[in-house]
């Protein structure tokens, strides 16, 4: 593989939600802009893989959720760092460009886990094109499913401190009981007044009426594997005060009218204390 060649599966993906961040982008009433977006799509313009995502990204039914889901993250990151937390995690980041174009307080680190090849990739494309980060970057290269905390804390992790944590596009490609241990160690690792922001599908998602939506996903090589309904309890099980939308919710959609299918729910929870449930 060379230096600046996408890995293939849940990359592809990865090059499918900046291909949308990068065409929300271009909107004069754009939710954001994403200048990483636009050097990668730079980058790969005359790969096959661009040409196969154009044809995912036309096929699809979500772009307004995508817009939708990205300005949610930010605007929840964006208030967690005002309130001082300058811990930010990521797992799964993927080819996210919120360390270039959000704004982060002086001393912010901002911690991004993913897959050995995909944290080399996004590595080389900063690096060629010199985009300036707005945050001190610690990538670290780690397997969702083995023992990510450490390799984590070694790259200088303080679970001393409050920290905003960023589980995005990620809970649907893990089983239920990975998605678990994934929820367990984040808890772990979290000091109270931690913030956490993740999304996951709706179970209708895995049934018959979520069929296309999973086509399109499997045409990139990857595959949705759960589903879930029940965050907020979910959540509150480990002693985070939770609130759920629809990614189609109105309250949450800045004007942009968002299909039903797909049907995935955003979450944001503040960490009370370990296992602590409410009275």
């Amino acid at each position: 593989m060379s230096q600046l060649d996408i890995p293939m599966g849940v990359g592809q993906t990865a090059v499918f939600i900046a291909w949308q961040r990068h065409a929300e982008s271009q909107k004069p009433d754009a939710l954001f802009r994403d200048p990483l977006a636009a050097l990668l799509l730079n980058e790969l313009a005359e790969t096959p893989t661009l040409a196969h995502v154009r044809e995912v990204a036309r096929r699809a039914n979500a772009p307004q959720y995508f817009a939708v889901r990205t300005r949610y993250f930010d605007d929840g990151l964006q208030a967690a760092m005002r309130a001082g937390l300058l811990q930010v995690v990521t797992l799964a980041a993927g080819l996210d460009g919120r360390t270039a174009r959000l704004d982060c307080p002086p001393g912010t680190r901002w911690f991004e886990l993913d897959l050995p090849e995909m944290i080399q990739f996004k590595a080389a494309l900063l690096q060629s094109r010199g985009l300036p980060l707005h945050c001190e970057w610690r990538p670290v290269a780690a397997d969702l499913r083995s023992d990510w905390p450490s390799a984590l804390l070694e790259a200088g992790f303080d679970a001393e401190k409050p920290t905003a944590w960023l589980i995005e596009g990620l809970l649907m490609y893990l089983s239920a009981e990975e998605g678990d241990a994934v929820l367990q160690r984040v808890t772990e690792l979290s000091a109270p007044g931690s913030r956490l922001f993740l999304e996951q599908l709706q179970e209708l998602m895995m049934s018959e009426e979520g069929r296309a939506a999973r086509a399109l996903v499997e045409s990139q090589g990857a595959c949705w594997l759960s589903a879930k309904d029940d965050l907020v309890p979910w959540l509150d099980g480990m002693g985070w005060s939770a609130t759920q939308y629809s990614g189609d919710d109105l309250s949450i959609g800045h004007g942009r009218s968002v299909s039903k299918i797909p049907a995935c729910w955003v979450a944001s929870a503040t960490l009370r204390d370990k296992g602590v449930r409410p009275a």
